[in-house]
Formats: structure tokens, sequence, C-alpha cells
């Protein structure tokens, strides 16, 4: 019988596939050698150990390993406040879409959240996000940005130019 990391592995490797087409890298679950009870994960690329990875290959595993720990038995079935930070980052603009799909089938169009938050400094993905239409899980949408003046940050709402228009 599989345990969960195995399975969790293969909903990756399901996501890289799916929605990203990307056949050649894949993670797999093995058991440590110095713990029984602890799984290490190795990421292959056409079958063999990858090394080297860029850095859109480390962030699509990565959101691909955090969209299936949404669907394991601790997270399951709850409806939790998600946090999705900058999910685009060092991706092309081909990802740009395939991230934003995997968002709104597996999280948005599920409604199974409390709340949603995605940040991003992507025009092009928040084109996208507002495609998300909060009224279909009786929710309410707020835009924000976050402004850095020196050594602080402050949040303010979006200009009306960014949140209401498809472009700026």
């Amino acid at each position: 019988e599989l345990n969960d990391e195995e399975k969790g592995a293969k909903k990756v490797n399901e996501y890289i596939t799916h929605y990203f087409g990307h056949g050649f890298l894949t993670l797999e679950a093995h058991k440590d050698p110095e713990n029984d009870k602890a799984i290490k994960f190795e990421i292959l690329r056409n079958g063999k150990k990858a090394y080297h990875l860029s850095e859109g290959e480390c962030s699509l595993v990565a959101f691909c390993y955090f969209m299936a720990k949404l669907e394991d038995t601790t997270t399951n079935g709850s409806k939790p406040i998600i946090w999705i930070d900058d999910p685009i980052s060092s991706l092309d603009n081909n990802h740009i879409f395939f991230v934003y799909s995997i968002i709104k089938s597996r999280i948005f169009d599920c409604g199974n959240f409390e709340q949603l938050f995605i940040s991003t400094h992507n025009l092009d993905f928040l084109k996208y996000l507002k495609r998300l239409d909060p009224k279909e899980h009786s929710k309410d949408v707020s835009y924000f940005l976050i402004e850095r003046n020196n050594d602080s940050s402050h949040i303010k709402a979006m200009p009306n130019y960014l949140s209401k228009y498809v472009t700026e």
C-alpha cells in the first residue's frame, strides 16, 4: 500500500503532466536510508536524477507540491485560508495561464477555501485572476498594493485603473 508521500509525489507528477505538459520532470518519494520513518524526494529529468534545476523548474515543482498538499489527508475536506505568494515567479509567459488554470480548477471552482489570497507582480497574471468570479461562492473580492517606502511597507487599495480594468 502506498504511503501519503508516494501518493503526493504521484499527484505532483499528475499536475506537472496534465496542467503544464512536462513529462520530462517527475518527483519520486524514497525512504531515507538513514531514517526508516523519513521520506526524501528526488526530482528526475527524463528518468535520471536532475541536477541544476532552473528557477522556473523549481517554482513549478514547488507549486505543484503545494497544490498536492492541499489535497492531503490533513487538509482535504477543510476550508483553509490559502495564501499563494507569486506562483508565477521565474516562470515564462507560457506557464502563466497554466498556473491560473490550476488555481481556478483545483481551488477556486471547488470552493475549498475560506479565504484566498494571491500575490503577484505580473500584470498578465493579474488579468487572469480578474476572471475569477467571487460571486460563484458568495465571496467578496478586494485588490491591494503593497508599497515599500524605505524600510517599511504599507498595504493600500489598488488604484481603479488596475482593479477595475484589464489593462493598465
